[in-house]
């Protein structure tokens, strides 16, 4: 039937153009985006869980982060501990060899605080104990500047929030199931020195939990003596005149090998035995420098696994998306080729389709 009202040849060509037309559009669409699955009207089921999995990477790329700076905060510490590991290691050995020179002479036996004596300073061993300071505030140097983004594991200054003992650093590692995965370490475990290691104590022998490896003085014991001789490295524990409160006090130059020799010319003993057994304090120290970086090691050695597996969780995550989401290129202009060509004939079909009326003039002529 031919009707000059309804022309259904054209309203089908029309139809037919406007379907490839959408289609079309689409094919545009995922070849500018580069995504089958763009809104959630592409596909709701595929459109959420790639939009859950890319939040997830999100998290996941944080946590990259975060161990990141956490590996710089541990590097650090390491690379601090290996320059006090040197210095001591000196130190050890310069001892060794102020063992075996002439015991030197003093013009006061009883020192007052940590002056050095006049005698004292003119002897070879005096020589070898300048030395030896020059390496004890190297190894404070590398203590104090171990710091990374304001964390410093290595040292404690006076006037923090909370105690060394009571902080706890925790590294992230992962994030999985809506929790964050943390390496959790307490402070004092790797402090070396404390500035406020102050504790109250009713005996010198009670146990101090604040006090770190170089902390206060140690006992070094005079064979053939009943009194033993104190060797400080950096700090003192002394009472606050003011508060009453035990504070640690700061002592630069400490003069342990002073200390060692005046013990002997005061109260005697075996000279030999006194540095055999400082020595050995010295080894005590320098294993106590080595286990705390076999501890950073094995952080070191975590966050470094961890911070792989984060990684390739990242990649196969992305991937998964990509294989939900992702248009295949070569498809999609292949399809989109076929539709331009499905467009154009649509366009002729429709011209034809709208020129079939003037036949109708004909009969009228």
């Amino acid at each position: 039937m031919t009707s000059i009202i309804t022309n259904n040849a054209a309203l089908a060509a029309l139809s037919t153009l406007r379907d490839v037309g959408t289609r079309l559009g689409t094919e545009q669409d995922r070849i500018s985006t580069g995504l089958r699955v763009a809104t959630a009207s592409d596909n709701a089921a595929y459109w959420s869980i790639s939009t859950t999995m890319r939040s997830e990477t999100k998290s996941m790329a944080a946590v990259t982060d975060s161990i990141g700076l956490a590996k710089g905060i541990v590097d650090v510490a390491y690379t601090a501990m290996e320059t006090v590991h040197k210095s001591f290691v000196e130190i050890r050995n310069l001892a060794i060899t102020a063992s075996g020179m002439p015991q030197p002479e003093f013009k006061n036996l009883i020192i007052g605080g940590y002056d050095l004596d006049e005698y004292y300073g003119k002897s070879q061993v005096a020589d070898i104990e300048r030395q030896m300071q020059q390496l004890q505030d190297q190894a404070r140097d590398a203590m104090v500047s171990a710091s990374f983004s304001g964390v410093n594991l290595l040292y404690n200054p006076k006037g923090q929030p909370e105690k060394a003992s009571q902080r706890t650093y925790s590294f992230v590692i992962g994030y999985g199931e809506a929790k964050v995965q943390t390496i959790d370490v307490k402070a004092i475990d790797l402090l070396l020195l404390n500035d406020d290691s102050g504790y109250p104590k009713t005996s010198p022998w009670d146990y101090n939990p604040e006090e770190a490896l170089f902390d206060q003085a140690d006992v070094v014991m005079t064979p053939g003596s009943v009194v033993p001789a104190l060797v400080t490295w950096y700090n003192i524990i002394a009472t606050n005149p003011v508060t009453g409160v035990p504070e640690a006090y700061d002592v630069h130059p400490s003069f342990p090998l002073m200390n060692l020799e005046n013990n002997i010319a005061r109260d005697g003993g075996d000279r030999a035995g006194l540095y055999s057994n400082f020595v050995d304090t010295l080894e005590k120290k320098i294993q106590g420098v080595a286990d705390r970086m076999s501890y950073l090691g094995s952080i070191q050695s975590s966050l470094e696994a961890h911070e792989e597996l984060n990684k390739r969780r990242i990649e196969t995550v992305t991937q998964g998306v990509g294989l939900l989401v992702d248009a295949d290129m070569n498809e999609a202009s292949t399809r989109l080729k076929a539709l331009q060509t499905q467009q154009q004939l649509a366009t002729q079909g429709l011209q034809i389709a709208n020129a079939s009326p003037d036949s109708i003039l004909q009969l009228f002529r």
